[in-house]
């Protein structure tokens, strides 16, 4: 992700989210040492994007959209592989994540990945208020 590419997140953002991330805070991850923000773009556009945390040895899924244009389509497989790949690159012995308990989409895509769920954030999100699934996937 870069600088060029943050209106077209963040519109993407609004689209699939009830409570987005800003377009400050983006930028911000953009300049967070332990920030890895990535895209998926076809012909210019951004059709998918991550947000990605290192943190010694675990590497957090922080955000994670894929367009509804473009479900279903290979992106959130691209994203996770590439996920994968930058874990093992840094030597992580883990990747955590957190999703809408309701988000049965993310959900499968996660658990083909080899993602299980290992605990529950009791009125996590909002907008509205739903618990949080946590995943973890050990490598």
């Amino acid at each position: 992700m870069s600088k060029e590419d943050v209106d077209q997140v963040a519109g993407l953002e609004k689209i699939c989210f009830s409570d987005p991330w800003s377009k400050e805070t983006f930028m911000e991850e953009l300049q967070l040492k332990l920030a890895i923000p990535l895209v998926v773009k076809l012909e210019e556009k951004v059709v998918g994007y991550t947000c990605l945390w290192h943190l010694d040895d675990q590497l957090e899924v922080a955000n994670f959209a894929v367009s509804p244009d473009h479900r279903k389509k290979g992106v959130g497989e691209k994203l996770m592989k590439r996920i994968l790949m930058e874990a093992k690159e840094r030597g992580c012995k883990s990747i955590v994540l957190s999703v809408r308990e309701s988000n049965q989409g993310a959900v499968n895509l996660y658990t083909k990945f080899g993602f299980v769920e290992v605990g529950r954030r009791k009125k996590y999100y909002r907008l509205p208020t739903e618990d949080a699934l946590t995943m973890v996937k050990t490598l």
